[in-house]
């Protein structure tokens, strides 16, 4: 929504809208973290859907800013170097096909959006990776194994998790910004639970910290 709004109503184009729906989503993580994290196990679950469903009806209720049911269209679809794979593309903007003198497909733009998530994955598990070698992912690791362990050898428990939820949100928001450019549509009804039980499903047959089993599992259960 953060992504739809600052591309129709500010007139930002993918690349500058990704990075600050990303960080809208960051913020409100760090918001939201603030209160929830000093909970654990089922109750820090039941608060952080409880959070996600709030959202849901908020955006389902305030039509004047997210259109309500009927959801946000016309979302503009991403350009390479000005480049647009539309038939007929914005004001200011040069057609793919015929900047190279090509016949006009619709699959181009497929072909384009699929190696564009590919770059997109790669970045994110280099970003992962390098991130697990420093000092905070190896807090990560620790509260992971044992969080009363890593709080007695002088983890802040409170600011590790915070920064975790911060990140993931971030990751997540960055994500939701290509489903929004993908679609070209988004509702509430695109945002409901079982989403999330989807991609808790992912994380528990992938495995924690196995990028290449999440991976292999977001494929299996997406394509099942």
């Amino acid at each position: 929504y953060a992504f739809a709004l600052l591309a129709l109503q500010v007139g930002l184009n993918f690349w500058a809208a990704l990075p600050l729906a990303a960080l809208i989503a960051g913020c409100f993580a760090f918001v939201i973290g603030v209160t929830v994290l000093r909970l654990r196990g089922d109750y820090f679950a039941v608060v952080t859907l409880g959070f996600a469903e709030i959202l849901r009806i908020v955006l389902l209720n305030w039509g004047s800013l997210t259109g309500g049911p009927n959801g946000i269209n016309g979302i503009p679809r991403p350009t390479l170097f000005n480049l647009s794979f539309d038939r007929a593309p914005a004001t200011g903007l040069t057609s793919f096909h015929d900047f190279f003198g090509l016949e006009f497909s619709s699959s181009t733009r497929v072909v384009f959006l699929y190696y564009l998530v590919l770059v997109l994955v790669v970045l994110v598990h280099f970003f992962c990776t390098r991130l697990r070698q420093l000092p905070l992912g190896r807090a990560f690791e620790a509260i992971r194994e044992d969080d009363r362990a890593s709080e007695a050898v002088g983890i802040n428990l409170t600011r590790t998790k915070l920064a975790a939820y911060v990140i993931a949100a971030v990751l997540g928001g960055a994500a939701g910004a290509f489903f929004a450019t993908r679609q070209g549509f988004i509702s509430p009804e695109s945002f409901t639970f079982l989403e999330s039980a989807l991609v808790l499903a992912v994380v528990v047959l992938g495995g924690m910290g196995h990028p290449l089993g999440l991976a292999c599992a977001a494929i299996f259960l997406v394509g099942l």
